[in-house]
């Protein structure tokens, strides 16, 4: 958490407002089977436009089926570790 510069406290990840007890949550810690919504996704622009494609993108609500494999517009993807711990979201 960090301060803006217009005053206002911000979430150190996506500069986006926060309250006191941010959130987010890397995607690689959230338990099988619950939903959750995208809020950024932390990763070098070319993986970034990546999972943009696959569907993966801030606002977009994802189901973790079990560690590494999520259901996102109806599909299922696998994911590394090293990616999913980039992934932020909010439940």
């Amino acid at each position: 958490m960090r301060f803006g510069s217009t005053g206002r406290k911000t979430c150190t990840l996506c500069d986006r407002p926060s309250n006191d007890e941010c959130a987010l949550m890397p995607l690689c810690k959230v338990g099988s089977g619950k939903k959750v919504k995208v809020a950024c996704v932390n990763v070098e622009r070319r993986l970034c436009a990546r999972m943009a494609a696959l569907g993966i993108y801030p606002g977009v609500e994802v189901e973790l089926l079990r560690s590494g494999c999520v259901r996102v517009n109806g599909g299922t993807l696998s994911l590394g570790t090293d990616i999913s711990d980039k992934i932020y979201v909010t439940p």
